[in-house]
This record gives structure tokens, C-alpha cells and sequence, in this order.
């Protein structure tokens, strides 16, 4: 008994050994191969970043095939990362416009906007709470001056009350 025990066992070692030097052989990952990257756009303080990898747009996708998330430059130079659902529906988003001014949208599970973190050119800050019909119900910023604002608003748009 000792010695079937022993063989089974010896066997079992063999063969995961050969199937993981099979399966290393066979399901390499494969490198893409990317452009060198010119000699003045090199990074002075890292010697080993000699290779870049262009594009207007890169897709991750599911196993099913779904994207998931993207970074893309559109048309209209706005540079954008988004995240997606399992639907394919948007859930996330970071942007920057062209000309510079960065925001950060949320949305709910009916892909609707419910949250909006802005700065604008002029570097005021502004946070947006949205109801379900894509109107802004709060509005928190800080104006050109340093000052804080806190404004609440009806359905109609009208402001409820306003701080300070």
C-alpha cells in the first residue's frame, strides 16, 4: 500500500511538472513591441525608460469582451479615463478639456449624472450634486476671491438657500 501510495504520488509530481513546462511553453505572454523613443524626449533621471507606447486610445475589456474602461484624446482634445459597468454603461469618468481644466463625473446605476467635481481654467473649484433628471440640486465652490458657497436648489432650478 505504501508503495502505490508513493508511486501515485511520484506520478502526480511528474505531471504537474510537465503540464507547467508545457503550459509555460504554450501560453507565454507575448510583449508589444513599442517605438524607441527619440533621444531628446528621454527621461533624464530614469536610464531604463528608452521605450513608449503611442496611441490615440487604449481599451481594457472583460473576458467577455466588454470595455471596461478606456483612456482616449477625442477629437475635440479633451483627454479622458473611464470606467465602465458590466453593462458597458459609463459608472466613472476624469477629464481634461483642452484647455486644461479638469473634472471628475459619477453616475448612478441608470447612467445618469449624479456627481460632478470641476476646475475650471481660472482654478475655482466646484462640486455639483445631481437629481435623477440631470439638474444641479447642490452646489459647493470656493470663488476667485477665496470665498466659500454652499447653494441648494429646487426642482425649477431656483436657489433654496445660500451660504454664506
Amino acid at each position: 500500500m505504501n508503495k502505490t501510495v508513493l508511486l501515485y504520488g511520484a506520478l502526480i509530481f511528474a505531471g504537474g511538472v510537465i503540464g507547467g513546462g508545457i503550459t509555460g511553453a504554450v501560453c507565454r505572454s507575448h510583449p508589444v513591441a513599442a517605438a524607441p523613443q527619440a533621444a531628446g524626449d528621454a527621461d533624464k533621471g530614469n536610464a531604463s525608460a528608452g521605450r513608449v507606447v503611442t496611441a490615440s486610445e487604449f481599451v481594457l475589456t472583460d473576458p467577455a469582451g466588454k470595455p471596461r474602461a478606456r483612456i482616449e484624446v477625442g477629437r475635440d482634445g479633451r483627454a479622458r479615463f473611464a470606467i465602465y459597468d458590466h453593462e458597458s454603461h459609463p459608472r466613472a469618468q476624469i477629464a481634461v478639456d483642452d484647455l486644461g481644466a479638469p473634472s471628475v463625473q459619477l453616475y448612478d446605476t441608470a447612467n445618469r449624472l449624479r456627481l460632478s467635481l470641476e476646475v475650471s481654467t481660472d482654478g475655482i473649484p466646484t462640486v455639483r450634486l445631481m437629481d435623477s433628471s440631470n439638474r444641479a440640486r447642490a452646489l459647493l465652490g470656493v470663488d476667485a476671491e477665496g470665498e466659500a458657497g454652499l447653494n441648494f436648489y429646487a426642482q425649477d432650478g431656483r436657489v433654496l438657500r445660500e451660504l454664506p
